[in-house]
């Protein structure tokens, strides 16, 4: 009986590696992501687009917006990734070939020190970006036949900045 468990586990434990070792996606030997050059979607559109607001509390940012004319039907965008940050891709249920990224510009939170080992765990680390991006590219992440893809955008146009109004102009007083 000893005999066969050692057996059955020499055989589990290196199906099981196995197994695992396809655990990291579409990443390569050296932990970055590969790109996809040929995928399963056209755009016709991709720009970005500052903003800021009327008020002080209102904060700026940039939007950035994708407009697919072809795409697979089994393709969903997830993310993209822009100017080091990962933005969730926001679809429009009336546009469904149109995606935006919402990066609002915060600032920089203040680095807890403190005696308290509690109080300094909720510092939180920065994750290295796993993309080299200049300005005007961003990376599309998305899930074709079951695994995660890359495709990068480069090229990004500008459109001119939105400043929204301080006040409703519609609102009565």
């Amino acid at each position: 009986m000893k005999k066969i468990k050692t057996i059955v586990f020499l055989l589990t434990v290196p199906l099981l590696l196995l197994n695992f070792s396809n655990c990291g996606g579409a990443q390569n030997n050296n932990g970055k992501m590969t790109l996809e050059q040929n995928p399963p979607f056209k755009i016709s559109e991709a720009y970005y687009q500052n903003w800021v607001a009327g008020i002080k509390e209102g904060g700026s940012g940039t939007n950035i917006h994708i407009v697919f004319n072809e795409m697979e039907p089994d393709v969903v965008i997830q993310n993209i990734y822009f100017r080091n940050q990962i933005l969730e891709a926001k679809g429009n249920i009336n546009e469904p070939k149109q995606f935006v990224g919402y990066l609002k510009n915060e600032t920089p939170r203040d680095v807890i020190m403190d005696a308290d080992p509690l109080k300094e765990a909720q510092n939180t680390t920065q994750k290295e970006f796993p993309f080299q991006l200049q300005e005007n590219e961003s990376v599309i992440e998305y899930w074709f036949g079951g695994e995660k893809n890359y495709y990068k955008i480069e090229n990004l146009s500008q459109r001119e900045m939105i400043p929204y109004p301080h006040a409703n102009p519609n609102q009565h007083e």
